[in-house]
């Protein structure tokens, strides 16, 4: 009997892979910011337009990371990625940004390529963004894709995007095509102007052009507002096909525009080039691939890849990215690898992009599936994989300009569902680091750190303010919640000791917080926090149902009744007529009880049934036009929270209720940049913190509705 449900669950998947084909979807959602290149916080490229070639690509942050595209069609050449005008940098996350006429940070040249093909449409996929564009007689579709699946440790960590160009001719004729893509060195540096080296090689088959600073200095800088300046910027058709070349950009434009080829004169048979300044001398690397005379859909790919020979440093060791972390690895096998799955990877990705949509449209509606699209990459790709000298992985977070803290647990604890959904070990590894560092001399404290240091050093916790209840109860529920995904009582066990002080602190402090921060630290500290209290209150009981599972009888019925004990005498004080208050002691306020999901959602059922229709009730007369306020104090807000609380809902409709308005502002917001979590809900603005993983909480309601991804599942058997 076992043997065939195995088959039958091997010939279920094996259909579904052959059925996965092209996908019948299209995201209406007018992304603020598409993603383009989504592997980690230092390798991630966006373009911030509505049009792919109306402005020059860029960094999540919003610093210029130029690539450019263009096809010449019959001798007609039209730009498709990117722009070589002067833009002005909008207030990409409302922070100081260089002047206008800064060089260092805009070059000025002629402009070559002024002709922008015609985009006809634009989609955004979990795995990749996808533009069609119509240049003459011939439509051209530019696709780039990411291998972001949780479920494969080696495709989520190496470092290799694609992008895929192909020409089909809309009159049935035949017609000559040749594809221009360019890259600047920005991508291997931060923001000054520094030398690097160009230069072209060839290992493991693979035919590449890279970029990177002379003077390599490997995780000696860490902050924010801050991109990589040391590694390796790659770029190789996946074919090996082409021709590739350092370049003087404007003049291989040029000659690109007139003949259809790539100018390799400028430094003539030299296989390395040191540019001492590379805006001065308009250096930068670029190939040229002419298709011939086409009458069908031809498609030719390239991989854009990085390897920053060290990722992060943890307690003073650098560590490796996992697809090196023998060291005995190299970027150019990755590349080779990358390349051979190149036929095979987009029906694995379709099949994952088409799942998804299907459970995120039952579970919400289409704007729900457009929203879980946009955010997929974002989520994921804020973190970096690496693997401890003890086994553990470590999958840490960059919080994206807010401070760039690494691995902050409060960023964790929101992006959760998305990785619960997708993969439990992937969900341990994002607080592995946590632990090690909790339970090493370093910390010594009696409640959870906020984080680990200051990306991409994980020295100790970089913020400066404590965080006690807040940490806690995160670390509590996130541990809880990976054991009901996944029961594996020797996870608790191993940090037992730990999770107890956690668990003590909370009952403890937890029924009346002091004056102290919970995550929304931007509204200030805040005594007698009433959505804080129920973090505290959840984390008590979350570590009863885990003494459960370990067999501790006896410490798990005294810590359930404390926190039964202490969800009572929170109704009590926190109720005001038809709400629960902001505060235990503040009249006329309220707030947002997103914290109480977990209630239900890891079967503690501590606090009355009455309580969450309740707040739903009340939250309904508290809508402004694009969303929820956060609480009474300020017409923000937070659209992971907001989507948490839609969460609790008990129908579609009510949960559309909450989704609507935030879809809405993403829709029309000018603040053009990745998403943003902090936002107006009276206006279309944001206030800060862009790019962030806290998307992941988008997922909530989808990982509610469907607790396990069914192809896991049935890889898994």
């Amino acid at each position: 009997m076992k043997r065939s449900v195995l088959l039958f669950c091997a010939l279920a998947l094996s259909c579904l892979l052959r059925a996965a084909g092209p996908i019948n979807f299209q995201n209406d959602l007018r992304a603020p910011a598409y993603p383009l290149v989504t592997v980690d916080p230092y390798f991630s490229v966006w373009s911030f337009a509505d049009a792919a070639n109306e402005d020059m690509t860029r960094h999540w942050s919003g610093r210029k990371q130029p690539l450019l595209a263009a096809v010449r069609v019959d001798g007609v050449t039209y730009r498709l990625l990117g722009n070589e005008k002067v833009v002005l940098d909008p207030m990409f996350g409302r922070k100081p940004h260089a002047q206008p006429d800064d060089p260092l940070y805009f070059e000025q040249g002629a402009e070559v390529f002024t002709t922008a093909a015609t985009q006809l449409s634009v989609n955004v996929l979990p795995t990749s963004t996808n533009y069609e564009f119509e240049c003459g007689p011939v439509k051209v579709k530019m696709r780039f894709v990411s291998t972001l699946l949780l479920d494969d440790l080696d495709l989520l960590s190496r470092p290799v995007n694609y992008v895929s160009f192909s020409a089909e001719p809309i009159d049935k004729k035949k017609h000559s095509v040749e594809f221009y893509f360019e890259a600047s060195p920005r991508l291997a540096v931060d923001l000054e102007v520094v030398p690097v080296v160009l230069e072209s090689g060839a290992a493991d088959g693979v035919k590449y052009m890279r970029v990177g600073t002379v003077d390599q200095k490997v995780l000696e800088q860490r902050g924010d507002d801050v991109r990589i300046d040391w590694g390796y910027f790659y770029m190789a058709p996946v074919s090996g096909k082409g021709v590739m070349s350092v370049v003087r950009a404007e003049s291989a434009r040029m000659v690109f525009a007139s003949s259809g080829k790539l100018d390799t004169k400028a430094y003539g048979k030299s296989k390395s080039v040191v540019s001492g300044n590379f805006v001065n001398e308009d250096t930068a690397i670029a190939w040229c691939f002419d298709m011939k005379k086409i009458k069908k859909e031809t498609e030719e790919v390239l991989m854009l890849a990085y390897d920053d020979i060290q990722s992060l440093k943890f307690m003073d060791k650098p560590m490796r990215p996992y697809w090196n972390r023998d060291g005995k690895n190299t970027i150019t096998k990755e590349m080779q690898k990358a390349a051979k799955l190149w036929p095979k990877l987009q029906d694995r990705l379709n099949l994952f992009d088409s799942q998804l949509i299907k459970e995120a449209t039952e579970s919400g509606g289409k704007e729900y599936a457009d929203l879980l699209c946009l955010a997929y990459r974002q989520a994921v790709a804020a973190h970096k994989l690496v693997q401890a000298d003890n086994g553990n992985l470590y999958f840490i977070s960059k919080e994206n300009f807010s401070n760039g803290c690494a691995g902050t647990v409060d960023v964790t604890y929101p992006s959760l569902p998305l990785f619960l959904r997708y993969n439990t070990e992937i969900a341990k590894a994002l607080v592995n680091f946590i632990f090690d560092y909790a339970e090493s001399p370093k910390w010594g404290k009696v409640w959870a750190p906020h984080d680990v240091g200051q990306y991409p050093d994980a020295y100790g916790q970089h913020y400066g303010n404590w965080m006690p209840l807040e940490e806690s109860g995160n670390m509590l529920l996130i541990t809880a919640a990976i054991l009901k995904q996944s029961p594996d009582a020797g996870f608790a066990q191993r940090h037992w000791t730990t999770l107890t002080k956690w668990a003590l602190y909370a009952l403890q402090n937890g029924q009346d917080p002091e004056n102290q921060l919970c995550t929304d630290d931007f509204a200030g500290k805040l005594a007698h926090n009433v959505n804080l209290s129920a973090k505290s209150i959840l984390g008590v009981a979350a570590y009863a149902k885990m003494a459960r599972l370990l067999g501790k009888s006896d410490e798990a019925r005294a810590f359930h009744e404390f926190a039964q004990s202490m969800a009572v005498s929170w109704k009590e004080r926190a109720l005001e007529n038809d709400h629960f208050r902001l505060t235990f002691d503040g009249e006329g306020t309220w707030s947002q009880k997103y914290n109480l999901i977990w209630d239900k959602a890891l079967g503690l059922n501590v606090f009355d049934e009455e309580v969450v229709p309740m707040e739903l009730e009340y939250y309904k007369k508290q809508f402004n036009e694009y969303g929820l306020p956060l609480d009474s104090r300020r017409q923000y807000s937070k659209t992971d929270w907001q989507l948490w609380t839609g969460a609790m809902c008990g129908s579609v409709d009510d949960f559309r209720q909450f989704l609507l308005p935030v879809y809405k502002y993403y829709n029309v917001t000018l603040d053009r940049v990745p998403l943003g979590d902090w936002v107006n809900t009276d206006q279309p603005t944001f206030n800060a913190m862009q790019a962030r993983s806290v998307v992941g909480g988008f997922f909530m309601k989808l990982y509610l509705d469907h607790p396990v991804s069914p192809l896991a599942t049935a890889k898994k058997k």
